[in-house]
């Protein structure tokens, strides 16, 4: 049988296939030498190096991220790092998606939430800050840093608005951050 009638096959000829003689194979088309597989970096790899490179050479570090979401999108400490490099750089739009990024991968992390809480209130929407600062909280009673951002958003909220229960609100996450800052250093 000829090359030619192997090119056409119906679903009852691929049945009895097998019991026909193998097509020859042109010489051009031989399989050559096996020569391996070449396997890429893995996202770890790349995380990594990005927290390497971050206190010598930022946009390096920026692509080592980059390269690490790319591998692993679910990689949540990746996209927060390249938020808080995006952040300080000025970006806090770009730094947002990245924190809103690493939150969808990782819920229950609360640095994630607070940097969220940064990042929205650089921008000027309190009330999204206020609610991002509540949920690291609510994660993590002890971050310290939640409950000082928290308290100074509700004061100056509960001054604009003259309310007397948002103030105290302001107040007992003021002590709460008095609280674990003493903590905080008397464990040092």
């Amino acid at each position: 049988m000829s090359e030619a009638s192997y090119s056409v096959a119906y679903v009852g000829d691929l049945l009895t296939l097998a019991s026909r003689p193998a097509p020859s194979v042109h010489p051009g088309l031989r399989p050559g030498p096996r020569l391996g597989l070449r396997r890429g970096t893995s996202a770890t790899a790349c995380y990594d190096t990005g927290c390497r490179l971050e206190a010598v050479d930022r946009l390096g570090a920026i692509a080592a991220y980059e390269r690490a979401i790319a591998g692993c999108p679910g990689l949540a400490a990746a996209h927060n790092n390249l938020g808080r490099l995006h952040h300080t750089a000025g970006a806090a739009a770009a730094a947002e998606s990245c924190y809103r990024l690493a939150i969808c991968a990782a819920p229950g992390v609360a640095l994630y939430w607070f940097n969220l809480g940064v990042a929205v209130e650089d921008q000027g929407r309190h009330a999204e800050a206020i609610a991002a600062y509540e949920s690291a909280i609510t994660i993590d009673d002890g971050t310290a840093n939640a409950h000082y951002n928290l308290a100074r958003l509700l004061e100056l909220k509960g001054r604009r608005l003259e309310d007397d229960a948002m103030l105290q609100c302001a107040v007992r996450h003021l002590l709460r951050y008095r609280e674990l800052s003493r903590r905080n250093v008397s464990v040092r």
